[in-house]
This record gives structure tokens, sequence and C-alpha cells, in this order.
């Protein structure tokens, strides 16, 4: 009976494009309703479900807790952006964005359920269809160009190697009726081809569905270009590329440490987006690069889980990757559904313009909640998730993941610090207010749903902890009884916890340092490399404050009188060594300060930046690998 009700989904998901071609809005009336129905095929699903649907393109499918746990986010994420829309006045063609949203959200939920895989490559290419319609019927400003780069990325990278692999499948299974992930993981043996070339199909697939590096580029133009309250169906978009490459790597094909090294390796780069959000004032770019941030960090939890396979903190990484991925479904569609209040009065998402609408109100508060979860402020969202992650790769003695998480860790201080310093700007330049009830209640009530939802999930980690360890059982692997095992049965999870904490009061504090004039405050947004000699400086003068105040008297006889009149290192020089040699610390004392005034004598390139440190962690890993 549940498949019938899944069928009942997919069907009113299908009238309501086709009402959308004709009536525009009133397709979300439709979309609504089906989304009570997926709602009752993701929970039934939970319990297994499988069978033939679609009678006209036959499909088999198998849910499992897995696929029923993204399900039952899809069904959260339908039933909140059909409701929001309904009150939403859309900028663009009306219709073809109803329909192509309808469309999409099919896709996505065939895709998750099919246990086929020439059905899985359909729907992969129907999605990305049809997001590119939704991109293109915004009928934005650059949103040709938005279009034209993500459809070439999708299908050079995407959908033409998921048909090599469907082709290499189907040769070693022999039928299309049985081309499913069981057959092929029963036929292994029959490929013309090593697994593992099928493993770098998928994972390319996936890191483009993801918008993961090298593929990320396409992120910030299409949420630039697109109505902010249809981000959320690309949101599910980058959880579909995480979820194929986990179901693939884990349930279908053997992978090993190299794939997870490089995918760990892969998250660990894209990570570093984060910085890219320092000079972006136009909040949905902003955000867009957050994204491609938590995908990354999505990215490397599921490398280590692939590094650490098969242990308990393997399976504590798996989880955290889980976690991570839809909790940041959730919280950024409650920030793209507070950003499409601000769009709804024909105002561009920025700093000044959050202010003038939502200052004072409700909303403002729904979108801190999110805000501040996307930042990793105890104990919201990405702070529970990346706790699990953190102590995944902290809790070995695995010298590569310890430098790629350590990597990701000081990536965290940056999120929370730029949101810190877009308070401090709009307090400053931005004075506009309106009243409350401009916003219509719909929105209000939608953005404040999707908010506590991302809290509650986060807060109270049992509620989704028997989905989770329930989606892990097929694997065979050690899986924790209860939260607090989760949490807290790994060496490695105090060391997390104090790391997150750490990260988050530097950032904090990195966030709040004065400026004189609000030009040179706006110049953080705009030159990265004002940014990056601001945020060295602060940390050198912080170095060379302790230096001078507490390790200075212990490795020197100065009199206390005379402590305060030393201000540089070369002061320093005239005291007498009391205990330890000088030759022991004035190499390493030279050494700062040379890469201090080297430092604040170039002005830094991020693009430089980003690339030198990619080649040097590559060519590090590979060192370490061959002494290893």
């Amino acid at each position: 009976m549940s498949l019938y009700v899944m069928e009942l989904a997919l069907g009113l998901l299908f009238i309501a494009s086709l009402v959308g071609l004709v009536s525009g809005k009133r397709a979300y009336y439709v979309t609504l309703v089906s989304s009570v129905f997926l709602f009752a095929s993701a929970v039934e699903g939970l319990n297994g479900l499988s069978g033939e649907i679609i009678p006209f393109l036959p499909t088999t499918v198998r849910i499992d807790s897995l696929s029923a746990l993204f399900l039952l986010v899809t069904a959260f994420i339908t039933f909140t952006l059909s409701l929001y829309l309904l009150s939403y006045e859309v900028k663009g063609d009306e219709r073809f964005l109803a329909m192509a949203t309808n469309m999409a959200l099919l896709s996505v939920v065939v895709f998750l359920s099919t246990n086929n895989i020439e059905r899985l490559t359909l729907f992969y290419e129907l999605f990305a269809v049809f997001t590119a319609v939704m991109v293109l019927a915004s009928e934005t400003r650059g949103s040709r160009k938005a279009t034209w780069r993500y459809l070439v990325l999708t299908q050079v990278f995407g959908i033409i190697p998921l048909l090599m692999a469907t082709g290499l499948a189907y040769g070693a299974v022999g039928s299309l009726h049985h081309l499913t992930f069981h057959g092929l993981r029963e036929n292994l043996g029959n490929l013309a081809v090593s697994p593992a070339f099928l493993l770098v199909l998928f994972l390319s697939a996936s890191l483009v569905r993801s918008g993961a590096f090298p593929f990320h580029v396409w992120v910030p133009r299409v949420y630039r270009s697109l109505p902010s309250p249809f981000i959320p169906v690309f949101l599910l978009g980058e959880a579909l590329g995480v979820y194929m490459l986990l179901r693939v790597a884990h349930f279908v094909l053997p992978s090993g440490e190299a794939l997870g090294y490089a995918v760990a390796f892969i998250g660990t780069v894209t990570a570093f987006a984060t910085l890219y959000s320092f000079k972006e004032i136009r909040l949905k770019r902003k955000f867009a690069y957050h994204s491609v941030m938590d995908v990354g960090i999505a990215y490397f939890a599921l490398g280590s889980s692939l590094v650490l396979q098969g242990t308990f903190l393997g399976t504590v990484a798996l989880l955290g990757a889980l976690l991570h991925v839809l909790y940041q479904v959730l919280y950024k569609s409650s920030l793209f559904f507070g950003l499409g209040a601000i769009e709804h009065y024909g105002e561009e998402p920025n700093i000044c313009s959050m202010r003038k609408l939502l200052k004072g109100h409700v909303i403002a508060l729904l979108m801190s909640l999110s805000v501040f979860s996307m930042a990793g402020i105890p104990p919201l969202s990405a702070f529970v998730s990346k706790w699990l992650i953190y102590t995944a790769s902290m809790g070995t003695t695995n010298v590569l993941l310890w430098l790629m998480v350590v990597t990701i860790a000081f990536l965290g201080i940056f999120p929370l610090a730029s949101i810190i310093q877009v308070r401090r700007i709009n307090r400053l330049i931005c004075k506009r207010e309106v009243e409350r009830d401009e916003v219509p209640f719909a929105i209000r009530t939608v953005t404040g749903i999707v908010s506590l939802a991302s809290f509650l999930v986060a807060v109270f980690p049992f509620i989704l902890l028997p989905w989770l360890t329930g989606s892990l059982e097929e694997l065979g692997y050690p899986l924790p009884e209860t939260p607090s095992q989760l949490f807290l049965g790994s060496p490695g999870s105090l060391i997390a916890l104090v790391t997150l904490v750490a990260m988050a009061v530097i950032g904090w504090r990195i966030g709040k340092m004065p400026t004189e004039r609000v030009s040179e405050l706006l110049l953080i947004f705009y030159n990265m490399g004002d940014i990056l000699r601001f945020t060295a400086d602060y940390f050198l003068s912080l170095g060379k404050t302790f230096y001078l105040n507490r390790i200075l008297p212990v490795i020197k006889v100065v009199p206390k009188h005379e402590l305060p009149l030393i201000r540089d290192y070369d002061d320093a020089l005239d005291y007498p060594v009391r205990h330890l040699d000088e030759a022991m610390f004035m190499p390493l004392i030279r050494a700062v300060e040379r890469l201090a005034r080297w430092g604040r004598s170039r002005n830094l390139d991020m693009n430089a930046l980003i690339s030198g440190f990619a080649i040097a962690m590559a060519i590090l890993i590979v060192l370490l690998g061959v002494f290893t």
C-alpha cells in the first residue's frame, strides 16, 4: 500500500508541474498535498520498502533507512517550500518556475528511492535539466550565463561519467531489469574494468552535483541568479551528490583508503571557499560560499569514514557526514527563506536591505538562529555534526587525517567572524527600517518552522539517532547505542569539543576587531589580501605580546620595572640569558619577524594562496604516504 502512496505523491508532483504551466502559483497547492504523501512514504520507508513504481516507466525502488532519512528531509522542504511560495511574489516567469520546481522535486524523490542504476542516471539528468530551467526562468541579470555554466559542468562531468558507469555496469550484469545496486555488487567479477574506475566516475558526478571542488564555480553564480526561496531545491541537489557517493562507496563497490584520502582531501580544499565570503556584501553569494564549505566538510567526513572503515571511529565519521549534509539543508533553507522576504519587496539581499526590512522583526531572530547554526555555535546544528567529524579524525593517530581536520577546524573560524563583521557594518552604515507587519505571515511562519526544525534535531540528537544507526546496520559497522556513546565514546571527543569552542571564541574575536573607519572595514570584503594580513597581524601581535610578557622573563634577566619598556624583539636582545641558550630561540624569533615584514610588504592573492596550499598539501600527503 505504501508504494501506492509514493506513486500518488509522484503523480501529484507531475500534475502540479502541468498546473504550473497553466496557472503558475496555484500549482503549489497540489505540491503541498503531495508533500503529505511523501512524509507518509518516508516514515514507512524506515521499515523497508521495495517493488516497482511508475507503470509507464517501470522503476525498481528499494527504500531503506538511509534513503528514508533523505526522503523525510525532501518531504519537509517540499512542504515548507510550497507553503512559502503561495505568498511569495515571484520575479521571473512564474509558470516555468512552477513547472520546473515540481519536476525537480519529483526527480529528487525517484533518485533517492530507486535501486536501478539506469533510472538513477535518468533522474540525475532530469534534475539537472529542470534546475537549469529554474535558473533560466528567473530572468535575472546573468541568469543565462549561470545556466550555461551549470549545464556544461553537469553534462560533461556529471551525466557523461554516469552514462559510462551505467554502460560498464550493464556489461557486468547483462540485463537492464537486474541493473540494480544489488545486482552490480553480485557481479563485480564480470566488470571489464577495475571497480576503482567506476568509483572515480561516480565521484565526478557526485562532486558536480554537490558543487564541490573543482566544480564549485557554478554555485555562487546560480544562487545569485535564482530567487532565494527556490534555492532549497539546489540544497537538496547538493545532498543528492553526497548521498550517491555514500551509497556507492559504502554499500556497492569495494573502496579502500586511497579513495578515502582523495575524498577527504577534496573536501578539505573545498572548505577554503569560506574565505571568499569575506569579500561579499551580497548575501546570496556570501551564503553560497558558506554552502560550498559545508559540502566540503561533509566530503571530508565521508572520506574519513572510508579511511577508518569498519571501526567505531569510522561509524562516527559517517554519522557526522550524514548529519552535516542534512543539517545544512535545513539551516540554509531557513536562511534563504528569510532572504526571500527581502526579495519579496524588490530589494537586493545585502547588508542594508536586511536591516531595512528585518530589523526588530521576529524573522531576524529566526535567521540569526540559522546563521549561528551555520557558524557552529554550541549547541546548534553545525556544532553537533562537526563534533562527530572532528572526534573521528582526532581520535586516531593518522597524521594525514590530523593535518586535514586541523585545516578544516582553522577554516571554521571564518564563518562566525564573517557574520560578526556583517552585524558591525549593519549597525554602522545602515539606518533604514520598516514596520514589522510588512513581511507576510506565511513567509515568517515557514522561516520559523525550518529554523526551529534545524534547532531541535541538533539540540536533541536522539530524535535522528535511531534513523541514523538503522541506516548503517546493513554495513555491519560498530554502532552506538546511545547519544552519549556517540559523542563521548572516543578519546578524541574532548579534543574535538575544546577545538570547536576555541574556534568559536577566536572567530568571535576576529569578527569584533576594532577599525577606525567604516571604509577600512569595508575593505575586508573587497580585498582578500587585506583580511589575510589583518588576521595574520592579529595572531602575530598576540604571539609577540605573549612572548614579551610571559616567555621573556623566564629566559632573560629582565627587572620587573623595565618589562613595560620592552616594545619589540630588538629590545629583548639587550638583556642577558637567564638559563637557556639564546641561540635556541633567536633564529625562530628572527624568522617570525621576517615573515611578518614579508606579509606587510605584499598584497596576497587569494587564488594563488589556495592553489599553493593545495599543491603543498598534495606533495605533503604523497611524501608522508611514501615514508609511511
